[in-house]
């Protein structure tokens, strides 16, 4: 379906409101570096939280989930659901401690805990790292998303067929973009986004990121409403996938945990709930959250916006998308009918699962709704794309520019910098973007590459030992291992592809904790002082308080097994209540309810 006027008035109405925030915003953000990154550490912990998620609820997310519906079934979620005991091991472990660092990146955190060269060639690594590799494969990955969308509604060729034919008979080949049209679609969004993130800095990111989060969720709910009224009903629902996929097929589709071996599905399941979740290279929070943390008013508001985060994305966001890759299965199954030519909307997602959820907007949703939800996914699309390049261009300025280049820089060259490193993020995220298929081979691949550095983020944090070689050799050692495994063996399933780097990253960079020289105690001092941390920090505390970290230490984890269990309860619940057994699942609502209160009740994290 094409977009009607009303649709496109729609659209437009949100661009403009995107670019007066950041407007209005200008002024704030280019007082200094801090205001300009660190929104001047004023953030509330609602407005946190908010944003955390609305970063994360990217326009490829929907999609690829719905693509892991399709092939894997429910339980393939399970790949990002994991990490779920990774954010609340950030919530009562160390949100509090990234606050009291009062970093502006998780890489100037390196000199601050780590001393001498290794350090300050580990802060210039990871900073390029992150800010390039890392960064930019992710905004790749959400651009493409964005082009997706795009290519199911706007026709270029029709809108402006002189443009077209132009870019057309330019257009490069080879590349995963092979519409001009989508190109361009990418370029006008992807631009007038970039255009508000470089005047308002963090402040109007966070700030238009509550409104988009309101905005995508709102589109997500709406969407699946929808949906499933079209296929008749929950319980229809739910009856026709068992129609279409008889006996353990849809068993396999519908399943909350993996259903037998068949495909190593309990093989990838157990990886993800026992590797993948502390193996990454954000196991502590960095990155984009640590921002957010640091932007915090103060402690106990890091804390409480980390843990709205991990609600709101594990419980909330969840379902909407899950339901609509179920109705996709329905209205495009998997294998089409005998003797039945595919329409064109069919094509596509046969060619393209992930497609499927844009064509289903355009199939089921009337003239207005249709620009409101391609409105919410561009606000999902935007509230990724802002935070990585404004996070990306932190890292170039404040780990490079002023660390090496320009060390008595003022703060307005700094905030022009920023508005460089902005726009050179926004570039290199547009070339990788055309290099870029599939959504959740994208994933893999960025988890594995940053599987090193999962072991020496934790620890740092609790244990005196850890060094800068200890992050240096698990990165680089994590690094080869996915440019052999991803060059020399593209057949070899993920799950083991990232067991085998994560053991080799592992086993390297627990030998270089203890060969490499410690850290200095007069330095280690005067991180633990601005910190607080707890746990093993013998070198540099009285006995008694040693005993005592130790306990707050076994305290908080204990804390954090509890609230996990209650976050895994909390989610097979809605299993239940969705395409399960809703008398269980109606049942367990309470239970859920008491757990969480018991879990505020208890919450023991350490304060300074």
């Amino acid at each position: 379906m094409q977009l009607q006027l009303i649709d496109w008035g729609i659209v437009a109405g949100y661009l403009v409101f995107s670019v007066l925030i950041g407007i209005l915003y200008t002024r704030a953000a280019s007082r200094s570096m801090v205001s300009y990154f660190a929104a001047d550490r004023s953030i509330g912990w609602v407005m946190l939280g908010v944003s955390m998620v609305a970063t994360t609820f990217a326009s490829d997310t929907p999609l690829a989930v719905t693509g892991i519906v399709a092939r894997e079934g429910i339980s393939g979620n399970w790949f990002w659901w994991s990490l779920a005991l990774c954010h609340l091991l950030v919530v009562f472990v160390v949100s509090r401690l990234w606050r009291k660092s009062e970093v502006i990146t998780d890489a100037e955190l390196i000199e601050l805990r780590y001393d001498g060269k290794a350090a300050t060639t580990l802060r210039a690594f990871k900073a390029f790292f992150f800010a390039i590799v890392i960064n930019c494969i992710t905004l790749g990955w959400v651009i493409r998303a964005v082009g997706k969308i795009f290519g199911a509604f706007v026709r270029w060729e029709a809108i402006a067929p002189d443009l077209y034919s132009s870019m057309a008979s330019w257009w490069p080949r080879g590349i995963t973009i092979s519409d001009p049209g989508e190109g361009l679609s990418i370029l006008i969004v992807t631009g007038i986004t970039v255009v508000y993130a470089m005047m308002g800095g963090l402040r109007s990111v966070i700030v238009t990121d509550v409104f988009q989060f309101v905005l995508a969720m709102g589109g997500a709910i709406l969407l699946a409403v929808f949906a499933v009224d079209h296929v008749g009903g929950l319980d229809s629902l739910v009856t026709q996938l068992r129609t279409l996929y008889p006996g353990e097929a849809a068993d396999g589709i519908l399943a909350f945990f993996p259903q037998g071996l068949a495909g190593g599905a309990l093989f990838s399941f157990v990886v993800y709930v026992t590797i993948q979740w502390w193996s990454t290279h954000a196991s502590d929070g960095g990155g984009y959250f640590m921002q957010r943390m640091t932007a915090a008013r103060n402690e106990d508001e890091a804390y409480k916006g980390v843990l709205l985060f991990t609600i709101l994305h594990y419980l909330v966001r969840t379902w909407p998308w899950v339901l609509v890759g179920l109705v996709a299965l329905v209205v495009y199954p998997l294998v089409p009918p005998e003797g039945v030519v595919p329409a064109a909307d069919y094509a596509r997602v046969l060619a393209d699962r992930e497609a499927a959820y844009p064509v289903l907007i355009g199939r089921l949703l009337p003239p207005g709704l249709i620009g409101l939800m391609l409105a919410s996914l561009m606000a999902a699309f935007m509230s990724t794309v802002t935070t990585h390049i404004n996070w990306g261009a932190s890292y170039l300025v404040n780990d490079v520019y002023r660390r090496f280049l320009r060390q008595d820089a003022s703060e307005r060259e700094l905030v022009a910098a920023g508005w460089t490193a902005t726009f050179l993020m926004t570039v290199l995220g547009l070339a990788i973007t055309t290099r870029v298929d599939s959504v959740k081979s994208a994933w893999e691949f960025f988890t594995a590459l940053g599987a090193g550095l999962g072991l020496p983020h934790l620890l740092r944090w609790v244990w005196w030992r850890v060094n800068a070689w200890s992050e240096l050799t698990g990165l680089a050692t994590a690094a080869a291992c996915t440019a052999l495994l991803w060059g020399l063996a593209p057949e070899l399933a993920y799950p083991w592809k990232l067991t085998l780097t994560v053991a080799a990253s592992a086993s390297t960079m627990m030998a270089a904790t203890f060969l490499a020289p410690a850290v200095g105690r007069e330095h280690l001092a005067r991180f633990y002082a601005r910190v607080r941390p707890f746990g093993f920090w013998g070198p540099l505390s009285e006995p008694g308080v040693q005993a005592a970290a130790r306990r707050q230490l076994a305290r908080t984890l204990a804390l954090w097994g509890l609230s996990c269990a209650v976050m895994l309860l909390s989610m097979w619940t809605l299993h239940q209540l969705f395409v399960g057994h809703r008398l269980t699942g109606a049942v367990l609502v309470p239970v859920c309810v008491a757990g969480w209160g018991l879990v505020l009740r208890r919450e023991s994290a350490p304060h300074a």
